[in-house]
């Protein structure tokens, strides 16, 4: 057997660590040849370990017959976001400079926060009160259900100093088995931060964040195990997916709740431009709080997918989100992008060319691609070196 460092984001129950592990702060974590569990993996990602050696089989001692990841390059879509899926050399070599850095990340150093573990904890308990919630609108009355989860909302916001933490906080979050309530609550969260961004009234921001709350509620009429499966969807499995948001509208309808929310149920999946589903709706004709739960739906869908266990790096999500903007409801969508990363100004962050250096200057134009200074004074306008981009906060 061979010896291999393996980021903790891809460990797997039933490792076996060939060395000790420590925090930056030269902590032992686990001893060597520790047999690794999900709770001893979990523990690792808590105290930010980011790597650790583990013995591994010689590709010889293979007999699977699976296909080596540098054969694959494969298109997988999340939420009706694509995202290609790099050749393992270069994923190696970005996470190899994230190994390097002397310290905790951005995201690490907020994943370890007490203010964190806080929040983390109040979410917790108010996505199990809203499991039960959302399950009984379904079978009863939405008569005091509705402000029961407005509560929980209201207790998750109370717990971040303003929007640009709480999106930090819900970009540190681990990954959860329940994932329609737990992206829900989420989705809830991202509208009400937008919802202030646009300067609305308390009741029309009640409303939107209702629609947040709401717009997945169909899923619960989706197979459970096409929901949590882990890996791409069949065709058939994704066509099923797809149905879901005229389940939510069927089984909304007849409720006691405004007209807005229950076309975001319907609507959350269709298009500006006319290439979402199921309508194929474009422009005016999709509501508009069905254009700001797209905008939160997507993000989150985007950035749940590779939360605080795969590091992805909000200039990242906005380049993402730029290359499709015709896609979102186009004041929504800048006025979102703009807020989210003006936040990030003179944060520190690491280049795909190995560098470091700090977030100086926004193209207003092209916001994922900043101006940066490294820390020798070399300036690179991303906006217009496209050989390289930001991998990190750091």
């Amino acid at each position: 057997m061979k010896i291999k460092k393996v980021l903790t984001a891809n460990l797997k129950p039933g490792m076996v660590s060939s060395e000790a592990a420590y925090t930056y702060t030269n902590h032992l974590v686990i001893q060597s040849n520790t047999v690794l569990t999900e709770e001893i993996i979990e523990k690792l990602k808590y105290y930010a370990v980011k790597a650790v050696k583990v013995y591994v089989q010689e590709e010889s001692e293979n007999t699977s017959g699976t296909v080596n990841s540098k054969q694959s390059n494969v298109l997988e879509t999340v939420e009706g976001v694509s995202a290609q899926v790099l050749p393992e050399g270069e994923t190696d070599t970005v996470s190899a400079a994230v190994e390097q850095l002397a310290g905790p990340t951005y995201f690490e150093r907020v994943q370890q926060s007490e203010e964190f573990r806080v929040f983390e904890s109040e979410f917790t308990d108010c996505v199990g009160g809203f499991r039960q919630s959302l399950n009984d609108i379904v079978t009863k009355s939405t008569d005091g259900l509705v402000d029961s989860m407005l509560g929980d909302v209201d207790a998750l916001l109370k717990k971040t100093r303003n929007p640009l933490h709480l999106l930090d906080m819900l970009q540190c979050m681990r990954g959860y088995d329940d994932m329609t309530y737990t992206h829900s609550m989420n989705v809830a969260l991202i509208c009400n931060v937008i919802g202030n961004w646009l300067r609305m009234n308390e009741k029309d921001l009640k409303v939107l964040v209702t629609c947040g709350l709401l717009h997945d509620i169909g899923k619960l009429r989706v197979p459970n195990d096409i929901i949590t499966k882990p890996g791409k969807l069949t065709v058939q499995e994704y066509e099923i997916v797809k149905k879901h948001p005229q389940y939510g509208y069927e089984m909304l309808k007849d409720k006691k709740l405004d007209r807005r929310v229950k076309l975001a149920a319907l609507q959350h999946h269709e298009r500006f431009g006319g290439t979402g589903y199921p309508y194929g709706l474009m422009g005016s004709d999709i509501e508009y709080f069905s254009s700001i739960v797209a905008v939160a739906d997507v993000y989150d869908a985007m950035t749940s997918n590779r939360c605080y266990r795969k590091g992805i790096c909000p200039f990242k999500v906005i380049g993402i989100l730029e290359r499709d903007k015709d896609a979102y409801e186009p004041g929504v969508l800048y006025l979102f992008m703009e807020r989210t990363i003006e936040a990030y100004v003179n944060t520190e962050v690491l280049l795909s060319n190995g560098e470091q250096g700090k977030v100086v200057l926004l193209n207003k134009s092209l916001l994922s691609r900043p101006v940066v200074m490294t820390d020798k004074g070399t300036i690179y306008d991303l906006s217009k070196d496209f050989r390289m981009g930001i991998e990190a906060l750091i």
